[in-house]
């Protein structure tokens, strides 16, 4: 049988509390790769750039287990490193 959800002050703040640091972890994580970005293309050649993509499509294909759910293979790349 379903509980009806009963929300007061206190779990209203811990929700939004829970919203508001997951945008700020995400806001992070975007102004970090846009970072990463800028900083790369200052630092390395189209060609070079090419090449790095090219070795990384190789990398993903050969550690990458499609057997499991993306989720879990995103957690066994990651581990990876």
């Amino acid at each position: 049988m379903e509980r009806p959800i009963t929300m007061n002050e206190e779990t209203f703040h811990e929700m939004e509390n829970n919203i508001i640091n997951q945008v700020t972890e995400v806001s992070k994580s975007i102004i970090e790769t846009f970072k990463f970005k800028v900083l790369y293309d200052l630092k390395v050649s189209p060609n070079q750039s090419k090449k790095s993509l090219k070795e990384l499509k190789k990398f993903r294909a050969k550690n990458w287990d499609s057997k499991i759910s993306r989720d879990e293979a995103y957690k066994k790349y990651l581990n990876l490193y």
